[in-house]
């Protein structure tokens, strides 16, 4: 594509050279590339501009702040061309749709944000639409890709980019569904602008990220932009969450849904009308899950419909699980054509087929020993969450090994110490990601909001503290292992080192493999 064709619907350009690909990465520059320089939240692109023309870049496009100097061009001593974009960084997306077409209908675009539970739904959406022998997509905290081929992003939400890259290039590959994790930081930064989200779910709000947002307010605002997108046909709401309850009450009920694990649900802020229309009753967990009957709209064109009763079964664990499960199902029942009694019954039929999403809720069991939980829960509100689903499993002592981030709000440690010692019967404080914090520094926070600190085990080392753990464990005992869910590496003094914590669980257990609840062969 010409760079003229490119910024045409922002200024005119004179200029002839033709752009193969875009990156905000100058070590990413090819042949016909243009490098965007951005001011990041760490690092300042516009620092590497000179370094992407070495490279080969065919010119920079650059973000201003200066509305006088929008469409404004120079030269580089090379002769590649500078452009100045005004607030560039908020038009991204936009700019590259247009050397990345994406169109509307060509594929179900579902986005999915909350603090809690994005990697969940979206993973569930794309196994569901798998298991219905279709294509499905999932971008997000494990990866980007087809659904079973993902290429780690770096970031729950990649750049603006990438994103549209990606999402012509899943067109191009028929995919049918693509389930999009939407973070805050995302959409507070463009991101996905120009994506043209289908549906968007919301799973819940609690404390997290506050050293970027400053406080709840300005963090729950930034997720509900996603329901303000034009695009947006549907909106999915946790009623079970107080911000989901609010949000509801506050938008078009005609083009908003809600969906619920803890019916009637009831606010003074909810007309009775207004009630979930996606919900489940007489839930009965067990060992193998959880089966329950579930309610849905007979007419989704119509919030006063009369809803179908359904019965389902799930090999998930949880409560938190039964309510992500809720929302895919809802998610993908709204994205059909023309849905109706026979599509749920074939969704329904296919929810006993799924497997634990990597990292989250996953069991590991061994015949004379404790059963080891591996999630990736790293807030007050997960910890509680992951307890209080395996407190229903657990036949003797509830373990939760877990630590906190370095460089990150420090306001919630006392808040998941707190959490860990009300849910469980035992905690051991140990290392997270410390990143550039002293690891003790970290601990000893923890432990200060803990209310019977001499009660509490410490261990620096997250691989002693568990091997530890798992040596006091009996038969019996539940230990969840808390915070490094997926991730393969540990965050220490600025550097990653090798660190996964589901093959450490898998060798402490006996296991030779991770698989699904269902199969239940001592290995979970």
């Amino acid at each position: 594509m010409l760079l003229s064709d490119l910024l045409a619907p922002w200024f005119h350009y004179a200029g002839r050279e033709i752009v193969a690909s875009m990156t905000l990465d100058s070590r990413q520059i090819k042949p016909g590339s243009l490098f965007v320089a951005l001011p990041g939240h760490q690092v300042d692109g516009r620092q590497f501009i000179d370094k992407s023309i070495d490279s080969g870049a065919i010119g920079a496009l650059i973000h201003t702040d200066n509305p006088d100097e929008h469409g404004k061009v120079e030269h580089h001593d090379t002769g590649a061309v500078l452009v100045y974009f005004f607030q560039l960084s908020r038009q991204l997306s936009a700019v590259a749709a247009q050397l990345y077409p994406v169109q509307g209908q060509a594929m179900s675009i579902i986005g999915v944000t909350g603090t809690n539970g994005k990697t969940s739904v979206s993973q569930l959406i794309a196994q569901l639409v798998t298991l219905k022998q279709q294509k499905a997509a999932v971008m997000g905290t494990l990866g980007n890709g087809v659904w079973g081929q993902l290429v780690d992003s770096g970031n729950t939400t990649a750049d603006a980019i990438t994103i549209i890259e990606q999402i012509s290039a899943f067109q191009q590959q028929n995919v049918s569904a693509c389930a999009i994790e939407v973070s805050s930081h995302g959409l507070v930064q463009g991101r996905v602008e120009a994506v043209p989200f289908d549906t968007a779910v919301f799973t819940n709000l609690s404390r997290d990220h506050l050293d970027y947002h400053g406080d709840m307010d300005a963090y729950g605002a930034a997720k509900k932009r996603l329901f303000t997108f034009p695009c947006v046909k549907h909106g999915l709401l946790n009623l079970d969450d107080a911000v989901g309850s609010q949000w509801y009450a506050e938008f078009d009920s005609q083009t908003m849904f809600g969906f619920s694990t803890k019916v009637p649900v009831t606010s003074q802020d909810i007309e009775t009308q207004q009630l979930a229309r996606f919900y489940t009753d007489n839930m009965q967990f067990n060992d193998a899950g959880v089966s329950c009957d579930f309610y849905y709209p007979s007419n989704v064109n119509d919030q006063q419909s009369e809803l179908i009763k359904a019965k389902l079964t799930s090999p998930l664990l949880g409560d938190f699980n039964l309510s992500n499960l809720v929302a895919a199902i809802s998610a993908l029942f709204l994205q059909q054509s023309s849905p109706n009694r026979d599509s749920m019954n074939e969704l329904l039929g296919l929810v006993p087929l799924l497997t634990p999403v990597a990292g989250r809720m996953e069991r590991f069991n061994q015949q004379d020993g404790p059963t080891l939980v591996v999630d990736y829960a790293h807030t007050p509100d997960a910890i509680e969450q992951a307890l209080k689903a395996l407190r229903i499993h657990c036949h003797g002592t509830l373990w939760c090994v877990f630590g906190c981030g370095g460089d990150r709000d420090t306001g919630k440690r006392p808040l998941m110490a707190q959490a860990a010692e009300h849910y469980a019967d035992k905690v051991m404080v140990t290392s997270d990601n410390a990143r550039s914090e002293d690891p003790m520094t970290i601990i000893n926070d923890v432990v200060a909001g803990l209310n019977k600190p001499e009660l509490a085990l410490t261990e620096i080392d997250r691989i002693t503290a568990i091997k530890k753990v798992a040596t006091f464990a009996k038969a019996g005992d539940i230990v969840l292992l808390a915070g490094k869910g997926h991730e393969t590496y540990q965050e220490v003094s600025g550097k990653r080192i090798d660190y996964d914590e589901r093959a450490l669980a898998m060798q402490l257990t006996g296991c030779d493999t991770m698989t699904s609840v269902s199969e239940q062969k001592g290995c979970l």
